[in-house]
């Protein structure tokens, strides 16, 4: 799972595609998780959202946390980048 500019192992340390859109095969059109465990519990992607400093992180549902997690790695990546 990739928390901001690096990866970490999966909850419980499972193996296996972060999110569905990896099944596809390439070419295929479709929104990716960009890294973002997908299929991870809520109470994870919150603690990962904690400890990226998501604002608003305790009344997102866990689309939303999906969603700001992969905006959040964007901004750190980018951040690491420079």
């Amino acid at each position: 799972m990739k928390v901001g500019d690096h990866w970490q192992p999966k909850e419980h340390g499972r193996k296996g595609l972060s999110d569905e859109r990896a099944r596809l095969p390439r070419g295929v059109s479709d929104k990716s998780a960009e890294g973002v465990d997908t299929q991870a519990t809520k109470r994870h992607l919150r603690e990962v959202a904690k400890e990226l400093h998501v604002e608003g992180r305790s009344h997102m549902d866990k689309g939303e946390l999906v969603d700001a997690i992969r905006k959040a790695n964007a901004r750190a990546t980018a951040e690491a980048r420079r």
